[in-house]
């Protein structure tokens, strides 16, 4: 149980972090506009936010980013009534946009996802999977679709594993410890965890597949009534993207202080992460497929094109502005 028991204490550490910039500079003559910013879950899809609090890029933009925690429905249904002013994570928006809430991505941070394939150290080669459980989160979600990409990415048929619902990252944990699953797919910082107690990594999801997970979400009529204000939380979010992409040793610093992991774990996570940041907070209708078609299924709203999930008008302009390509 050791490893349950340090990711449990750096979820909790996760959680009571404040996104305010600590030992930033503040013009006192210029007030600052608070934007409300939701995550479903502590991940580093949205290290980038982080970073872009951390440096003060949002104060660099009159703005003052105030983190709150909620559960995706409740996401989906806070931004449709502008009771918050945007999501970091992608699928609420999905599915609030489907639902003809006027939610709209304006950009995305994260275009590949954060996981690796953990397997319990006896497991030494792709040929060890053949017959063995993968616990996942829940049927038909977007990580077991992942889980089950990734393993036949490797080779394996549908008939060669088995997969078990076991719910939360800590749950799937506790799974492959008592053996009743031999792996599943974790996401950062959880593999690097569990590989520092011995667990084995086969392969990094993101090289396998696109599946946006982080980004920026709003409402139609906050982008056509304060323009600026997301054009300044775009430019904040993409020079934050600009930082991990292009500054590892900084970034390896964020992540020590924020998940409280040693300077070589940092450096690993950051390693395993980096793959799956977007290079420009742009993505393409076939990279949002996998969450969509998803979303699609689950409301049953099948002939629903992803165009109306997304606006990406204001994106094009910061990418322009900053020197984006």
């Amino acid at each position: 149980m050791r490893a349950l028991r340090c990711l449990s204490c750096a979820i909790v550490l996760l959680l009571s972090f404040s996104l305010q910039a600590q030992g930033q500079p503040q013009d006192s003559s210029r007030a600052l506009k608070k934007v409300t910013f939701s995550y479903s879950a502590v991940s580093l899809s949205w290290l980038p936010v982080k970073v872009a609090a951390e440096k003060g890029f949002f104060r660099e933009e009159g703005l003052e980013p105030q983190l709150v925690q909620m559960r995706g429905n409740v996401v989906t249904t806070a931004l449709g009534s502008q009771n918050i002013d945007f999501s970091v994570n992608i699928s609420p928006v999905l599915n609030g946009a489907i639902q003809g809430l006027g939610l709209k991505l304006v950009a995305v941070l994260s275009t590949r996802p954060l996981f690796s394939l953990v397997v319990r150290p006896e497991i030494k080669t792709t040929a060890d999977l053949k017959g063995k459980v993968f616990a996942v989160n829940a049927f038909g979600n977007s990580q077991a679709i992942l889980t089950e990409k990734h393993l036949q990415y490797l080779g394996l048929a549908k008939e060669d594993y088995k997969l078990i619902a076991m719910g939360g990252t800590a749950a799937r944990i506790a799974a492959m410890e008592k053996n009743l699953a031999q792996g599943s797919l974790m996401p950062a910082p959880a593999n690097v965890f569990l590989e520092s107690q011995g667990y084995r990594l086969l392969g990094n999801t993101a090289e396998v597949v696109a599946n946006p997970i982080g980004g920026l979400g709003t409402h139609e009529d906050k982008i056509r009534r304060q323009p600026d204000v997301i054009k300044g939380a775009i430019r904040a979010a993409l020079k934050g993207l600009r930082f991990v992409q292009s500054r590892r040793e900084e970034t390896m610093k964020v992540i020590m202080n924020w998940v409280r992991v040693s300077e070589r774990d940092a450096g690993r996570v950051y390693d395993l992460s980096k793959v799956g940041y977007s290079k420009n907070g742009f993505v393409s209708d076939e990279e949002l497929s996998i969450e969509w078609e998803f979303v699609r299924r689950e409301t049953k709203r099948i002939n629903i094109p992803v165009s109306v999930a997304r606006d990406f008008t204001l994106l094009a302009e910061v990418r322009r502005e900053l020197g984006f390509k």
